[in-house]
């Protein structure tokens, strides 16, 4: 086998540059040389693997409260622990409401045993509710747990009796036989305009009907989505036939709703795409109609492939989707035809060098040793930003991060597997038009000073551009624009506030959003909170003492309503004793208590017999409080609860609610979000210091992401955006497609630094030549390619749509305005060695087959 020539003797870096080299031409010969070939085995390799979607159909799932819920949480454990209460699994409690109101809005509920006794007629319309699932029969009742509107059915049955001297149904705390029962769970704005409400209920703004579904499954959470659907349009009806109107929020009509805007989302796409070929079609005009056909296939085409390949992959493996996923390819296909940008722009500055190294394979080795870096500085990055994304407390966003990765790892392929492949077979420039005899020759001469012509005009451009930009008044101007974005991004930071909803993921032309802004308006009045705990033993004093301390701290907490409020079976057994005036001290007369009480009390006490002791095992009470009309306020409130119950552990007590799981994503962003900006940072910091071993381009790329990240989440801020889990991931997203102007910029400035190019502004017009042209075209298809997504009426999509547009405004900025100033001030020093320049020859790179001869 014949050797190669000998190295001149290079440091140990300029070997291993020469390596990669070599390996980089061995890779361009053969897509140079055998593209279709390359074309063909990559269309054999997808076929199969996207076979997934035609052998099992797409199944999206979208759980609008668990698929945000904070996986290391406590709500995650404490909902585990109710859902076992109630004999159901973590993922299948659903609970969910019905709220009856008067048919004019600005008037109340007029409370008589009629209006209550048809309420009670649309509680058994929901509870005997029946529809279609798939050629099925479903009734509601087959997928409840149990009937929890048992305050309601007991204050109705006795309203019809309210003259016995032993009923008093006075409000918010009423009373029968014995026993007392806070009517506060079931009626809301009750005797507005009296002075005084206490007292027998006269009106209410609503009557709440509470349910408890048990769906643990997929397909009987789709036979929920029905039912909950069915009783949806029913409410958006307003049916005449009712005293009332009605409205209801339940879960999977919300989780409906978020599909409903994905699927907006998937058709927008098309129109973006739409625009991106238009636009594509517009700058590439000077190849044939052909050419530019085939190359806005290739570089759209790679992307899709990408997004498809991960998804298929995705599928085979077993990963469920979700609605989150649906954004996956606006990213894809925003990275692709970046980096088809700039493969295409290289490509073309190369056709204009000297007629012998214009053979396929030499010229593509150039362009790949010139522009695979930078794609692969931004697509190993970007990776890890998403790959850090993984590690997000919420599943959806955990489960997109990690899609997303795998696409951008996959796009990076197929941009050299089929994008590379489709330039070097069908890229060609328009035929100047010329009657001389003498075709080939004018045609060559023509074709020089064309090109001639346009490598000048791009240079005076850029250099006109730069010599402007680093005089003393364009600098002056670069500065104090970025000091004055620097100065609004302070301000939009210091105002952005941590907060969180479940309207976040669903259209906000949803008739849901009224819905959900009634319940929100009741827990301003009612905001009740579970607790599972132990009970005391009745003959150890001190344990009742430190029991009922418990009690009385958590009743007594701030805005809360005290005992009058709580529904707490403990209390209420121990008045029973003190009623009977039973001398026993311990629960064997639970059972004779709970029947004379005349409610079902399932939902509240789990107990057992041991012999003939009663033994309790855990009991459910409930302390009602104020609510806050802010979610951030209520999330502060249920973690200052918690803290109570750190005092307590020897009655294993643990509080539920059930927005819990929102409160902990609210409580735990800000601390999320440092966490993985540090983390996402460091492993991008570290990315470019391995690409470009060198100390100043690195350090200003990670530097001029910091300050793009900054600048986003200050005019987020400005632009309406909450600090919510949406926005940790989008920022953090955002950190993976600023380095992509900072990485292309800077890496061309390292390259140019080695090769001791000249003085400081022609090191920085190189710069801009080789980049200047593909990052603005790559930026305004991006745009296009976002503008669609503002039209979908969803926060989730449009934060989405924000958050890259203004990556891409201020990486534009960064790149072409703010870097290159940066630049300027940063003297250049003499590279103790030159690159070795390597111009393959038209042979082989090494001819095996002399070598067996």
């Amino acid at each position: 086998m014949r050797s190669l020539l000998p190295l001149p003797p290079y440091s140990a870096e300029m070997l291993q540059l020469h390596h990669r080299q070599i390996q980089m031409n061995w890779i361009s010969y053969y897509l140079g040389n055998h593209p279709r070939r390359v074309l063909l085995t990559v269309f054999c390799v997808l076929i199969p693997l996207l076979s997934y979607f035609l052998i099992y159909p797409l199944e999206i799932e979208c759980d609008i409260r668990r698929g945000f819920a904070n996986k290391h949480g406590h709500a995650v454990e404490e909902l585990t622990k109710f859902s076992n209460f109630y004999n159901i699994s973590v993922g299948g409690l659903e609970i969910w409401g019905i709220l009856a109101r008067n048919k004019s809005t600005d008037k109340d509920l007029n409370i008589n045993l009629k209006l209550l006794n048809e309420i009670d007629e649309l509680h058994q319309y929901v509870w005997n509710y029946t529809t279609e699932y798939k050629g099925e029969t479903i009734r509601f009742k087959d997928l409840s747990s149990e009937d929890i509107n048992y305050v309601f059915n007991y204050y109705r049955r006795l309203l019809a009796i309210d003259w016995m001297p032993s009923v008093n149904l006075s409000y918010p705390l009423a009373s029968a036989f014995g026993h007392s029962f806070y009517l506060g769970s079931q009626f809301f704005g009750v005797n507005r305009g009296e002075e005084s409400k206490v007292g027998p209920i006269k009106t209410s703004q609503f009557v709440a009907l509470w349910y408890m579904s048990k769906a643990e499954t997929f397909e009987q959470k789709q036979k929920l989505q029905a039912v909950q659907l069915g009783i949806f349009k029913k409410s958006a009806e307003k049916p005449n036939d009712l005293l009332f109107d009605f409205e209801m929020f339940g879960d999977q009509v919300a989780n409906s709703e978020m599909l409903r805007g994905t699927l907006t989302t998937v058709k927008l796409f098309f129109i973006g795409g739409c625009l991106m070929v238009a636009f594509m079609a517009c700058t590439f005009t000077e190849l044939t109609v052909f050419s530019k056909i085939m190359l806005i296939i290739g570089a759209i085409g790679s992307p899709i492939a990408a997004t498809g390949a991960c998804f298929a992959i995705l599928g085979w493996v077993g990963h469920p989707f979700n609605s989150i996923m649906c954004i996956t390819p606006f990213l894809i296909l925003g990275i692709g035809v970046d980096d088809a940008f700039l493969l295409l722009n290289c490509w073309r500055r190369e056709e204009s060098k000297e007629k012998s190294a214009k053979e396929a394979q030499n010229q593509l080795a150039r362009v790949i040793r010139e522009i695979s870096p930078s794609m692969a500085i931004t697509s190993l990055t970007n990776t890890l930003a998403f790959g850090v994304g993984f590690l997000a407390p919420t599943p959806q966003m955990s489960s997109f991060c990690l899609g997303t990765a795998l696409a951008i790892v996959l796009d990076f392929l197929l941009e050299f597997l089929i994008f590379v492949p489709c330039m070097v077979l069908f890229y060609e420039k328009k035929q100047p038009k010329s009657e001389v005899k003498n075709e080939k020759r004018i045609e060559a001469e023509n074709k020089v000073d064309h090109q001639e012509a346009s490598i000048s005009t791009a240079t005076f451009n850029w250099r006109s551009f730069t010599g402007w930009l680093l005089s003393v008044p364009g600098r002056f101007l670069v500065i104090l624009l970025y000091l004055s974005i620097f100065t609004a991004t302070y301000l939009g930071v210091a105002r952005m506030e941590s907060t969180f909803d479940p309207s976040k993921t669903f259209p906000s032309d949803s008739k849901l959003v009224d819905s959900l802004a009634s319940f929100t308006s009741i827990q301003e009045e009612y905001s009740p909170i579970n607790f599972l705990s132990n009970v005391p033993d009745l003959q150890n004093d001190t344990d009742v003492a430190i029991f009922e301390e418990m009690i009385h701290r958590l009743e007594n907490r701030e805005g809360c309503y005290g005992n009058t409020a709580s529904h707490n079976i403990y209390r209420d057994y121990k008045e029973y004793l003190n009623y009977t005036k039973s001398d026993e001290k311990n629960y064997n007369q639970l059972e004779k208590f709970l029947k004379g009480r005349v409610m079902d009390d399932g939902g509240t006490i789990k107990w057992h017999k041991e012999g003939n002791d009663t033994v309790i095992d855990l009991i459910n009470f409930v302390v009602v409080c104020q609510g806050r009309s802010s979610w951030s306020e209520r999330a502060v409130n249920v973690e200052k609860t918690r803290q109570i119950l750190v005092d307590y552990p020897q009655y294993n007590i643990t509080l539920f609610d059930y927005d819990g799981t929102i409160y902990d994503l609210i409580i735990t962003v800000k601390g999320e979000l440092v966490k993985s900006l540090a983390i996402t940072f460091t492993c991008m910091t570290i990315a470019c210091f391995v690409i470009m071993p060198s100390f100043v381009a690195p350090t200003i790329a990670s530097v001029a992401t910091v300050s793009i990240s900054f600048c986003l989440i200050g005019f987020l801020s400005i632009w309406g955006q909450n600090l919510d889990p949406v926005t940790m991931i989008d920022v953090i997203m955002a950190i993976g497609f600023s380095v992509d102007y900072s990485a292309h910029v800077c890496y061309h400035y390292y390259c140019a630094r080695e090769h001791n190019l000249g003085s400081k502004q022609e090191v920085i017009t190189q710069v801009l030549q080789a980049v200047g042209r593909p990052v603005i075209e790559a930026s305004l298809t991006t745009l296009l390619c976002m503008a669609p997504l503002f039209v979908v009426p969803v926060y989730m999509i449009q934060s989405f749509a924000k958050t890259v547009t203004l990556v891409t405004t201020f990486g534009l900025l960064h790149g072409l305005f703010f870097l290159p100033v940066v630049l300027y001030f940063i003297p250049l020093n003499t590279p103790k060695h030159s690159l070795p320049t390597f111009t393959p020859s038209t042979q082989p790179l090494v001819a095996l087959e002399d070598d067996e001869k």
